[in-house]
């Protein structure tokens, strides 16, 4: 048996019951051939679209809601084993983003502040000005806003 990528033009009617590509896929992939792809696409898109967007629950009656909810538990049962790897894999993801949060956040608490260059202070400078009023009025402004560090100048 030989394998063509040539179908045929005509569909038999005994085939086409069984058939699940739908005509509208198939004149979508015909367009695709044609050279004209963006049309080709949006029919693909078009004929491919989820039959279950315009599906109403409440509108359907007691036989077809059975085989929508068969349906809908096949198709989850089915879609489980790859929902649980993706919920598998997203958990060691966010447990390694949290791990590495708090090893960023217990090394940025770990280093001391670097220290401050050795300056001389306001006060300081006052004095080599020859404001001697005014570096004592800073310092006790000082003082008062920092009494646990009042008269730590070296």
């Amino acid at each position: 048996m030989t394998m063509t990528l040539e179908r045929p033009s005509a569909i038999r009617p005994d085939t086409a019951r069984m058939n699940p590509v739908q005509q509208s896929t198939r004149d979508a992939v015909d367009e695709l051939y044609a050279g004209d792809t963006v049309t080709a696409f949006r029919a693909i898109d078009a004929a491919t679209a989820d039959p279950t967007e315009s599906v109403r629950e409440w509108e359907l009656t007691d036989e077809q809601r059975q085989v929508w909810e068969a349906g809908y538990m096949v198709g989850f049962q089915m879609a489980a084993p790859a929902l649980m790897a993706e919920v598998a894999s997203l958990r060691a993801r966010l447990e390694q983003a949290e791990h590495d949060a708090d090893r960023y956040y217990a090394e940025m608490c770990r280093r001391p502040a670097p220290a401050e260059p050795d300056r001389p202070t306001f006060a300081e400078i006052s004095r080599t000005r020859g404001e001697d009023d005014r570096a004592a009025r800073h310092e006790a402004t000082m003082d008062r806003m920092f009494p646990q560090y009042a008269g730590a100048r070296a």
